[in-house]
């Protein structure tokens, strides 16, 4: 059943950079161009700033779904405030954040190749550094150094999703995605999304994640993300000890069988990398992405990837999206025929030192 938010719920709207209490905008009154909310209540980025999220009223009913990236931290060494590995708050003038002034990949919303032109869009975004899947305050350092980081990234996609589920109620279809952090944050969410949009045509693609495999106790345990899975069959006998980012993919393609679930990555992604040799993972990027890829696959006949020559990290968000190619299958049209609906096979570079490309 859907969730409907009360109508009464104050929150703060930001638009065009004037910032106005009133009460949640309905669809038709969002207007032209891109709407910043600041939904307030116990939504927070980790410092203890306040939450935003974005949404854009299109000239279609089908609905795009957007998890942002941004890092992501679980120990003292990671969390520290010196340490530069997550985006801790959302900045309205920042292009990295607003999508309206960060007009790349599928924001470019005048060019005639992008997909996602004329759908409603929901951009989800984040700073919590807990991927999205987060519920948890963890302290973290000692003395002086001591800090608190609010691991509260499901919280803020929960109230952001709440408010898509109210005004985008009866779409045609449903487009789930995200990069780096935000792809592990629209596979986290997938299951919730595609319930509540329970018949509607959907895919779900992720974007530079696929890399991580290991020991992740010490990231979901400091994130709290065991006591908030989704209600599924699927997850209830997961522990910390079992679950990984692929549980994320498996088990929400197996519950929904006639959703495509599908990944990109780059054969040689540097930032995958360095996560990896940060969090200490005993599988280097090139075979966990590998491995990682082939057990997904063999467990779900709905899924299929993307894996593009060279090492840029993301896709979705960059001009690159319409440029880079395996072969004579750009992935700005293998992304065009998952959102219509339309089969997709695995690709997958050979020549995997540099990326293709082509004009767009």
């Amino acid at each position: 059943m859907k969730r409907m938010l009360l109508s009464i719920l104050m929150i703060l709207v930001v638009v065009g950079g004037s910032v106005a209490a009133q009460d949640i905008p309905a669809r038709a009154d969002l207007g032209e161009g891109w709407t910043a909310i600041s939904p307030g209540g116990e939504t927070i980025c980790s410092r203890g700033t306040p939450y935003t999220f974005y949404v854009r009223e299109g000239s279609s009913d089908n609905l795009l779904i957007e998890f942002q990236g941004g890092g992501a931290c679980w120990n003292d060494g990671t969390c520290g405030l010196s340490t530069p590995t997550f985006d801790e708050s959302v900045d309205t003038e920042d292009p990295n954040d607003n999508p309206e002034l960060g007009a790349y990949g599928i924001h470019d919303l005048e060019n005639p190749d992008n997909p996602f032109a004329d759908y409603d869009m929901v951009v989800i975004t984040y700073c919590t550094a807990d991927v999205h899947m987060g519920d948890n305050v963890a302290a973290y350092g000692e003395g002086d150094d001591a800090i608190e980081v609010y691991h509260k990234g499901n919280v803020n996609a929960t109230a952001a999703l709440d408010w898509a589920y109210a005004n985008f109620d009866e779409p045609e279809s449903v487009f789930v995605t995200g990069c780096s952090a935000g792809s592990l944050g629209a596979s986290f969410h997938a299951p919730n999304i595609l319930a509540n949009y329970d018949g509607v045509r959907a895919a779900v693609l992720g974007d530079s994640a696929g890399g991580y495999r290991g020991d992740l106790t010490d990231q979901f345990g400091t994130w709290g993300t065991l006591d908030i899975l989704p209600e599924f069959e699927g997850f209830a006998d997961e522990t910390l000890d079992t679950l990984s980012f692929n549980t994320f993919w498996i088990e929400p393609a197996l519950q929904f069988p006639d959703v495509t679930f599908a990944e990109y990555n780059t054969a040689g992604d540097e930032v995958q990398t360095f996560f990896i040799s940060l969090g200490g993972f005993a599988v280097e990027y090139p075979m966990a992405l590998e491995e990682n890829l082939s057990d997904i696959e063999a467990a779900a006949d709905n899924f299929a990837s993307y894996t593009a020559g060279g090492d840029v990290h993301c896709i979705i968000p960059a001009p690159w999206f319409y440029t880079y190619t395996v072969g004579d299958v750009r992935f700005s049209d293998w992304v065009a025929d998952l959102a219509a609906g339309e089969p997709v096979e695995t690709v997958a570079c050979t020549d995997c030192d540099v990326a293709e490309e082509v004009t767009p």
